[in-house]
């Protein structure tokens, strides 16, 4: 009799556990925690994307969670990190406190800093929780340190992209402006910080072994507003191509100064403002011609997949403006991801979720989402096969994708003042 008490005793204790252990608890809602730096461009894109993504999925009636309907609960947190005065320890103290405080089941977003992104890679190493990475951490780094122990980060995946990439892409735009125009001489001007000289030393480094002769470098500090100086000596130089990277608040000025001067010199490169598409009413004009790195396919009007135009015309009715760039996309794709993934798995559970996400085929707004060894998103110039990127030119107040060639939505126009000699 005691034996048998002792039995009831030891199943009804299991009970218990098993109905308040966290795998038991009933969910009322699929919790994704969004760390976002809100006070940048980057930030805002990824919450406006995650959040039409949300509202599109819960609208539909939620992710099926083993034949249950859940609706999606975003908890977004601003984690400042591309604020210079915001600390590694407090962008990663954020982070953490989605998993601790807000009990996330997964995260979508940033670090959007590289260096904090990488970073944020053992602190989700350290937690039962899958963190796709959306927006902003195009560091190299991130693949290479994934590639360092697969095991310990298998929970990290990312979405966003890789600078290898984009180099390689400005690599074949290059090439064709080569080859179509006869262009050999670029002009880098630059904004004076590290990213941005990193950055141009691997254009160089790319251009120069394709043919390019690089017939001058300026560095301008972030300051700057007067770039006269910087385009004179672009004139001189006899420059076809004027290659930018900046993140300077003053470069609407950088390209008004350009066109009153007539700089012979096609700007191309990446200028976060210019991705805004409000920059033409900003510059009033000056920067038609630019050509700009939007990082995102489907964020102009395009037919790279048959969700690109929907996502586009839904973005803008929600927002009241189009997608600008960098996280836009690729946030609300990510979302759309992981609700493929759960569904697929049947399961909240992490290790069910990570083996779903590894064999993910989805057609989505930049293309055909596949991941590779490392848990980055396989990019390329097929949209049936890859994620696509996106060069913009600016035309007539429009930003219009003129490269990859799969997706190109309108002709390269040159201006009038830079003669070509084919």
């Amino acid at each position: 009799m005691k034996t048998h008490v002792y039995t009831l005793l030891v199943l009804g204790m299991l009970a218990l556990l098993c109905l308040f252990s966290p795998q038991a608890v009933a969910q009322d809602a699929v919790v994704v925690g969004c760390p976002l730096p809100l006070g940048a461009s980057y930030g805002q894109n990824g919450m406006k994307g995650l959040t039409l993504a949300a509202e599109e999925i819960n609208e539909k009636g939620g992710i099926t969670v083993g034949g249950k309907k859940l609706p999606v609960k975003l908890e977004i947190v601003d984690t400042g990190d591309l604020d210079p005065k915001v600390s590694e320890a407090d962008a990663l103290a954020k982070v953490k406190s989605l998993i601790t405080d807000k009990k996330a089941n997964f995260l979508i977003g940033g670090p959007a800093r590289s260096e904090y992104g990488v970073a944020a890679m053992n602190v989700i190493a350290d937690n039962n929780v899958v963190h796709i990475v959306s927006t902003g951490c195009y560091t190299p780094k991130w693949t290479a340190q994934f590639a360092t122990d697969p095991a310990k980060y298998r929970k990290s995946f990312r979405m966003s992209g890789n600078i290898a990439f984009y180099i390689q892409e400005a690599k074949e735009l290059l090439a064709a402006l080569k080859k179509e125009y006869g262009f050999t001489k670029m002009f880098i001007l630059i904004q004076d910080v590290q990213m941005c000289r990193d950055a141009a030393a691997i254009v160089k480094k790319v251009a120069t072994a394709d043919g390019w002769q690089v017939v001058g470098e300026e560095a301008a500090p972030t300051e700057t507003k007067d770039f006269s100086a910087q385009f004179q000596k672009c004139k001189d130089s006899g420059a076809q191509l004027l290659f930018l990277w900046s993140y300077s608040p003053n470069t609407a000025d950088m390209f008004e100064q350009w066109r009153n001067m007539e700089v012979p010199a096609l700007p191309m490169g990446f200028v976060e403002a210019a991705e805004d598409p409000g920059f033409w009413k900003i510059t009033k004009g000056k920067c038609a011609y630019s050509i700009i790195t939007l990082s995102e396919a489907g964020v102009t009007p395009s037919d790279v997949t048959p969700l690109a135009k929907p996502f586009y015309e839904a973005f803008d009715n929600r927002w009241g403006a189009p997608p600008r760039a960098t996280g836009s996309a690729a946030s609300y794709d990510a979302l759309y991801a992981l609700k493929d993934a759960i569904e697929r798995a049947g399961s909240l559970d992490t290790d069910a979720v990570i083996k779903a996400l590894e064999q993910t085929d989805l057609t989505t707004v930049r293309g055909q989402l596949k991941f590779d060894k490392d848990h980055q998103c396989v990019f390329g110039g097929d949209p049936k096969a890859s994620i696509l990127g996106n060069w913009a030119q600016w035309q007539d107040g429009q930003r219009v994708t003129i490269w990859p060639p799969a997706i190109k939505a309108g002709e390269l126009k040159m201006p009038p003042w830079l003669k070509i000699q084919k």
